[in-house]
């Protein structure tokens, strides 16, 4: 999973890169059907507290011990847990939680280990369970030149719709993708910028409400937010 240095500390980060990542918990609250929580990967800790407070049981782990005691110290709360495990071995019993939620994640895993991840976030669900995951549009930041785009250092696999879409359906029958994309009002500010116009204001406000999650023009997302259900109930 994700080095040390690539993790998302809050207070750390941008508030544009900050509202991007926690907007995928935001649509999470609010989409989960459930309240048994598996975090894969939580890093900081910053959304598991955050699913804590809005009221689910939260189990979140990472595989850095260091980060899993920083988390401890840092968040508290009666109904969320931080454990130091690997997610290629997760210790639970099958069908131990309602709900799996893996946020930016999967590109930090080798391509080799992507299968058995997968495999182990589904053999914990329960029957009427679902994963939620997401991952960067590899599309859009290759921003139409392939050629050249630089890969994040840190990435291991990144994907285009298409590629993501077979991989979930090779373990998960039913799958659902939702695109993360600027609201108009950010498109706005973001064509003041690239012209050279002071937006400083803009993007040392920005939060949650200037993103959007929609199941439309999913080739332009910023991320893909997958909902997959172990089962097609």
């Amino acid at each position: 999973m994700r080095k040390p240095e690539t993790r998302i500390i809050p207070e750390g980060v941008p508030p544009k890169f900050f509202a991007e990542h926690l907007k995928v918990y935001e649509f999470f609250k609010g989409e989960a059907k459930g309240k048994n929580v598996l975090e894969v990967g939580c890093g900081d800790g910053y959304g598991a507290d955050y699913l804590a407070a809005a009221g689910f049981e939260v189990t979140a782990f990472d595989y850095d011990d260091a980060v899993i005691a920083a988390a401890r110290a840092k968040y508290g709360r009666p109904n969320l847990k931080f454990l130091p495990m690997e997610a290629g071995a997760l210790r639970f019993e099958d069908g131990s939680f309602d709900i799996v939620c893996s946020f930016q994640v999967i590109e930090h895993i080798l391509e080799p280990d992507i299968p058995r991840y997968l495999s182990e976030i589904k053999r914990v669900l329960r029957p009427e369970g679902a994963f939620y995951l997401s991952t960067l549009n590899l599309e859009h930041a290759m921003k139409g030149s392939p050629m050249t785009y630089k890969k994040n250092p840190a990435h291991c696999k990144e994907f285009i719709l298409e590629e993501l879409r077979r991989l979930l359906l090779s373990q998960f029958p039913k799958v659902e993708i939702y695109g993360l994309h600027l609201t108009p009002r950010h498109r706005f500010y973001q064509r003041l910028k690239k012209i050279g116009l002071p937006v400083t204001g803009f993007y040392s406000s920005i939060t949650t409400a200037d993103f959007e999650v929609t199941a439309s023009n999913l080739r332009k997302a910023v991320s893909f937010i997958c909902v997959c259900n172990k089962f097609n109930l």
